[in-house]
């Protein structure tokens, strides 16, 4: 590796104090988050240049090249019906574009992709059920926290309004109405405000349908199946809902649940509402609400087992249902009280609900050692369409491991994908990924999702790669949730830690063999285990990461961050344990192992400062002659940038793990 510890750009400090709860934080690095401010750009420019020097131009072409000539065909997702054809949102190359195919998913024609209008980003399309000549585009403009809505019409090509400021829409199945849901925040005193509204296309006007008064976090809208009602959920957090049913007949409200309870709507079936419910049950169970009637009058259609059920959807009077047994996909069919599974292309996987149209609905499916591909189910069987690569791994095995975690000694799962010849030396290779957070469960695929590395090339290479199960997810029910969240954020550190020492102890690798990646809330987990175990990893790829864990909750989107992570205003029992592991705090003088930060100037998630901030302060700390990079995206969002930057991206994460870990 070079050594460019000593040529780092200059980044200046100022005093800046803030006190919480009688202690002074001081933080010199706060001038970083004016992003326009031209010292600000300036010093940008200077990172970007710096990283630009550190790899070698030669390499790093050769890089994109060998990334491009393995490109997948990628898949569709948000499938609907549109005259005779079929709509559905792409994201290629890190660009995202709508278009129309055939029932076959064929014949694809380009409706909107991004920057067709300045700035935007479209990411779901649906038609209005009675006139199919309206359509709402849903999708982001650069550097907005909260989505927009476009309602055009689709003959003439024209914008008929714009909808800012959300962040999710449904048209009314029975009028040229668009419901939508707005939350405003407040972030002085650290509340929301979510309001409902629907958006009369003929009259040009708006009617406020629902103002929720209890601090909702963000609001859902959903027009169920049958066409006969809009669900609306208010979320208060991002694992506990209250549910309520908009009649346009009566122009009347129903409340489901008062309490927000760990709920998720599916769908409507002559007359009842179908939910997955995780209070009393950790791993879920379906329950049916029949309208007009309250989660109290609920029935059970299925039963808590020990599978996890994670999603739901109906077609026609049939209701299928996704489950995760050990983080893999399992989809069963509930047809008269009868529960038929559905075989799917393999047993190890992850499956994905991609839309539906009329009687058929659009599913991917992948593996580790499968390429995603898509599938349609009619009834009971699922029919593989088409596969982006038929590329076989005989000699590649998946095993299902655990280990104990650094604090609690809780078992924490994880897979391991490697040659079936390896040979247990202390050398290998080593990639881990994980996220922990927000319960979202992290499940089997092909690729690495940071730097998209392919995961059976790499196994195939010598090289092992982790998916860590920590704890923060719903891999394993609610309380595998729970456990990670809060003043229990570090559980999710800990799992890491136990994890990466019991490879170690085993001799799959050692520390400088080792590569973790992660973004987002994945990006705070990669920053804290760099603070909290600079001795355990050889390479870190931290990705649009959060990383002041005190100044969060001053961001646009802090006071809905603030229930996953805790609120550093609310007590100071909970400013210290967030100031205990909050990466920018945390960074102190020591060897540090190679770094990449990655954050985006649009970045409408988590804000450029949180990347910027931590760059610098590590840069300024780091003993090593390990390189602390900052690629910082002039155009990028959460993400890893689009197009040819996209491609650049990624292939310098990918060279950089390769140069960390002397490959």
């Amino acid at each position: 590796m070079k050594e460019k510890k000593k040529n780092y750009p200059l980044c200046k400090k100022e005093e800046y104090v803030r006190q919480y709860f009688g202690r002074n934080l001081e933080d010199p690095y706060r001038w970083l988050k004016k992003a326009k401010d031209p010292e600000v750009i300036k010093w940008v420019q200077e990172e970007n240049n710096f990283t630009d020097e550190w790899f070698e131009h030669a390499e790093l072409e050769n890089m994109i090249h060998e990334l491009k000539s393995k490109k997948l065909k990628p898949l569709y997702q948000g499938i609907e019906a549109w005259k005779d054809r079929l709509t559905a949102c792409v994201m290629e190359d890190g660009e995202p574009r709508i278009v129309s195919v055939n029932k076959q998913l064929e014949d694809e024609r380009v409706i909107l992709k991004k920057n067709d209008i300045p700035s935007f980003q479209p990411f779901a399309f649906q038609a209005c059920p009675v006139n199919p000549g309206l359509a709402v585009i849903g999708g982001g403009i650069d550097g907005e926290s909260r989505l927009t809505a476009l309602v055009v019409d689709c003959e003439e090509k024209r914008i008929l309004t714009e909808i800012k400021d959300i962040f999710f829409s449904c048209w009314s199945p029975t009028k040229e109405i668009l419901y939508y849901a707005a939350t405003e925040t407040d972030v002085e005193a650290q509340t929301t405000a979510t309001k409902v509204y629907g958006y009369d296309v003929k009259k040009g006007d708006k009617i406020r349908i629902y103002e929720d008064d209890k601090n909702a976090i963000i609001g859902e809208v959903h027009v169920s199946s049958d066409k006969n009602f809009v669900v609306l959920d208010m979320m208060q957090d991002y694992s506990h809902s209250r549910f309520l049913v908009y009649s346009e007949k009566t122009q009347n409200v129903t409340v489901v649940n008062e309490e927000a309870l760990q709920m998720t709507y599916l769908d409507s079936i002559k007359g009842k509402h179908y939910f997955i419910s995780k209070e009393g049950a950790e791993n879920g169970e379906i329950l049916a609400v029949e309208d007009g009637h309250g989660i109290q009058d609920a029935e059970t259609v299925c039963a808590q087992n020990d599978k996890v059920l994670e999603n739901g959807f109906v077609i026609g009077d049939r209701l299928y249902v996704l489950y995760m047994k050990d983080v893999c996909s399992e989809l069963i069919c509930v047809k008269e009280g009868k529960e038929i599974s559905i075989e799917l292309p393999g047993t190890m996987g992850t499956l994905g609900y991609a839309g539906k149209a009329n009687d058929t609905a659009y599913l991917s499916f992948e593996s580790f050692l499968d390429k995603p591909m898509m599938l349609a189910l009619k009834g009971e069987k699922a029919e593989t369409i088409f596969q982006t690569s038929e590329k076989k791994y005989n000699d590649i095995v998946v095993e299902r491991k655990t280990a104990s975690s650094k604090e609690d000694g809780k078992a924490i799962p994880y897979f391991i994908v490697h040659r079936k010849d390896i040979v247990y030396n202390g050398q290998n290779p080593t990639w881990i990924y994980a996220y922990g957070g927000y319960n979202a469960a992290m499940r089997p695929s092909s690729m690495e999702p940071i730097a998209n590395m392919d995961i059976g090339d790499w196994a195939e290479k010598g090289g092992v790669y982790v998916l860590a199960s920590i704890r923060g997810g719903n891999e394993f029910g609610a309380a595998w949730h729970e456990e990670g969240m809060l003043m229990k954020k570090k559980n999710c550190y800990y799992d890491f830690i136990g994890i990466t020492e019991q490879l170690i102890k085993e001799g799959w690798t050692n520390p400088n063999q080792i590569a973790i990646s992660g973004c987002s809330n994945g990006g705070l987990l990669m920053s804290a285990l760099v603070t909290m175990r600079p001795d355990l990893f050889g390479c870190v790829i931290d990705s649009v990461p959060h990383t002041d864990m005190i100044s969060f909750a001053d961001d646009d989107r802090g006071p809905m961050y603030i229930t996953e992570y805790g609120n550093p205003k609310e007590s100071k029992e909970m400013f210290e344990y967030l100031l205990s592991y909050s990466p920018y705090h945390n960074v102190r003088e020591t060897d540090y192992p190679a770094v990449y930060i990655q954050t985006g100037e649009c970045d409408n998630n988590v804000p450029p400062y949180h990347g910027k901030k931590f760059a610098a302060r590590m840069q300024e700390m780091n003993q090593s002659n390990n390189p602390i990079l900052l690629r910082v995206l002039e155009k990028g969002s959460h993400d890893r940038g689009a197009g040819e930057v996209y491609w650049r991206t990624i292939a310098e994460m990918q060279l950089f793990v390769k140069k960390a870990l002397g490959l």
